[in-house]
C-alpha cells in the first residue's frame, strides 16, 4: 500500500471533493487541518477494513456509503474509505436550480 494521506486511517475523505480531507490524527502537525489526498505524512498508519470497528465505509468510486456487512460483496477493485469529513458550510459550495 502506498504512503499517502487516502490510506492512512486517521483521514477523512472531504464529502464534495475527492482530493482534500481532513486529518484526525491528534500526533499530527496537521491535525484537524486539510490536506491533499497524495500528501506522505510521517505520522501515516495503514487503513484496513477488516481490522477496523466502524460500521459504515464510503466507498470514493460509487460515492456510497457501505455497511461492513457489504463489504465482501463491494470491494471488487473499489477504493473504500472512512467516513467522509462533513464540511459545515458545503451547502455553499453547491449550485441552486431554478
Amino acid at each position: 500500500m502506498e504512503i499517502k494521506c487516502i490510506n492512512c486511517r486517521y483521514f477523512r475523505l472531504h464529502e464534495l471533493h475527492d482530493n482534500i480531507g481532513i486529518c484526525m490524527n491528534k500526533d499530527s502537525p496537521y491535525y484537524m487541518r486539510l490536506v491533499m489526498t497524495e500528501w506522505q505524512c510521517p505520522f501515516f498508519m495503514e487503513f484496513n477494513e477488516e481490522g477496523s470497528e466502524d460500521e459504515f465505509y464510503w466507498c470514493v468510486d460509487c460515492k456510497t456509503m457501505i455497511h461492513k456487512s457489504l463489504l465482501p460483496l463491494h470491494k471488487g477493485g473499489h477504493k473504500l474509505v472512512k467516513i467522509p469529513y462533513i464540511d459545515e458550510e458545503s451547502h455553499l459550495e453547491t449550485y441552486v436550480a431554478d
